[in-house]
């Protein structure tokens, strides 16, 4: 049968992938491309986490070459720091079991748990660990306790916001290693959904990584991460999924694997078409590790318009056009509206799932920006305020915070602040910021609704004392627990990375330092950390 989909491997990474197989004629054939083709020098992340198959294949073949021992050195270097990596994957595993948390052992570290002779086939750039959402703070409290360290992101000032949004997970370490276990609170980035957890945690198994017993994925739930994981834009991860799909499917426990125990899954939780397109790889190179017709069935999940969307994803996230970026939310929030295969019948949902749709991804549509604004805020305002935690809510459009504040990472932003029932509207909301001015940068426009009068249009130029100064007249909105909401919209937001100015790839914004209600502080960077 012809492929339905387009191949999502490039002919570079389809030849590592190939070589790094080692099935005979085909894998020594990709190994001698690859080999004349690129010096080691030029060697990149994924020749490098894929060195021992790529060497077991050159064995194979009795090639020997002047970078052969180079490469033995990759791949002894390769076994030493996973194995090195252990310790803190166990001691993390202990201190957490010691405070009541559990933890899950997912990924390559789970594969190595399986069959510790993969621990020497290839690289793992850390161990990943999940925990359940409600326990992330305290996870990572413990740690730190156990003299844990994080890198790149200051977690005791993380608010509970933080822990809800694209953040997904923190690299931590305590031998030193710039990132020796991840500790995840969300399996997938993607996939925001505490049901996928907690069936993880239903369905895992006892695993042994080096004589340590450890929790891991069930196999079928393996799969499912493994394949749900990756975009085609990411190249380096599509063919680290497939090898790490193929070799949990050719250890013992490939042999028992419950493939529609697998399909439930994906379809459940919208990662079909993700998992159609990892499972293709795979079936084009070992057609007899996947089930007749599994990929042809993934993508009958969901309604027309899959063709457009992994074109779309093909493109990288920071490459894509704002009608791409649009496309992407559109047909994701399309797809998870069509929980069983599209029949013709499901043409009479379509409009309405499609209207939903537009609703969910309306952050992404690149015109209309001021009645955008007023949506964003309205589904902000109708929603509950979050249960956990307390103090300003920065939802979507925030990066990590930092020391002095936070910086906004997206064209819209949006921040939250619970009211106690004695206040009454309207309220004066006051905003401390510093807007993203580069050298040559005449002024940073940017608007704001709360939800009083119409959008407001500012600027703040090199002239005006800074940190600048907003005061907002806001609504008090919700039920239960009332709250203010603040939307905004960055008009001038830039990557320091596009212009030179630094290697920061986030969009920033606005820098926000303090917040105020009535004059009275919500939120300051000393009152930030737990």
């Amino acid at each position: 049968m012809a492929p339905k989909l387009p191949a999502a491997l490039k002919p570079r990474h389809l030849t590592l992938f190939r070589a790094a197989l080692g099935r005979g004629q085909s894998a020594i054939d990709a190994y001698q491309s690859w080999r004349a083709s690129e010096p080691l020098d030029a060697a990149d992340e994924v020749v490098y986490r894929t060195m021992p198959l790529l060497v077991a294949t050159a064995d194979m073949a009795g090639i020997v070459d002047a970078d052969t021992r180079r490469m033995r050195g990759v791949v002894k270097h390769v076994w030493l720091s996973n194995a090195t990596r252990v310790r803190d994957v166990v001691a993390a595993s202990a201190a957490l079991r010691a405070a009541g948390i559990a933890a899950l052992l997912i990924k390559g570290g789970a594969l190595f748990a399986r069959d510790e002779s993969y621990m020497a086939k290839r690289m793992t750039g850390d161990y990943d660990l999940l925990v359940r959402r409600a326990d992330a703070r305290g996870a990572i409290e413990v740690l730190r306790q156990a003299d844990f360290r994080s890198h790149g992101m200051r977690v005791e000032l993380f608010q509970e916001s933080d822990f809800d949004r694209d953040i997904h997970a923190v690299a931590m370490s305590r031998a030193g290693l710039a990132r020796a276990i991840d500790l995840h609170w969300r399996a997938l980035f993607w996939l925001d959904d505490e049901s996928f957890t907690e069936a993880l945690f239903a369905t895992a198994e006892t695993g042994t990584l080096l004589t340590h017993e450890v929790l891991i994925p069930g196999v079928a739930e393996h799969l499912a991460i493994a394949a749900m994981r990756p975009e085609p834009a990411d190249q380096n991860e599509m063919v680290s999924r497939a090898l790490e799909v193929v070799h949990v499917l050719q250890s013992k426990a490939g042999a028992n694997v419950d493939w529609d125990r697998f399909r439930a899954i994906v379809t459940r939780y919208n990662g079909s078409l993700f998992a159609a397109q990892l499972l293709d790889v795979v079936a084009r190179e070992m057609p007899a590790l996947v089930p007749d017709g599994l990929v042809e069935q993934l993508l009958d999940y969901g309604p027309p318009g899959k063709s457009i969307e992994i074109s779309i994803r093909a493109v990288p996230r920071a490459q894509r056009t704002q009608w791409q970026q649009f496309g992407a939310a559109f047909f994701a929030a399309l797809r998870g509206r069509f929980k069983a295969p599209f029949r013709w019948w499901d043409w009479a949902r379509l409009p309405g799932a499609a209207i939903a749709a537009f609703d969910t991804a309306i952050v992404q549509f690149p015109f209309w920006e001021d009645a955008i604004l007023k949506r964003i805020w309205q589904q902000t305002a109708s929603a509950a305020y979050p249960s956990r935690g307390s103090g300003v809510w920065f939802g979507q459009g925030f990066s990590i915070p930092e020391n002095e504040g936070r910086w906004t990472d997206r064209q819209f932003a949006v921040l939250e602040m619970p009211v106690d029932d004695q206040m009454h509207d309207p309220v004066v909301v006051d905003l401390v910021v510093v807007p993203f001015l580069p050298p040559g940068m005449d002024n940073f426009r940017f608007v704001a609704y709360a939800g009083v009068g119409s959008v407001q249009q500012m600027a703040a130029g090199p002239t005006d004392a800074m940190p600048y100064r907003i005061a907002l007249k806001a609504g008090i909105v919700g039920e239960g627990q009332r709250k203010i909401v603040i939307a905004l919209r960055m008009l001038d937001c830039q990557r320091p990375s596009d212009i030179g100015h630094s290697i920061d790839p986030r969009l920033l914004g606005l820098f926000v330092k303090q917040v105020s209600i009535n004059g009275v502080t919500m939120f300051t960077p000393a009152g930030a950390g737990p």
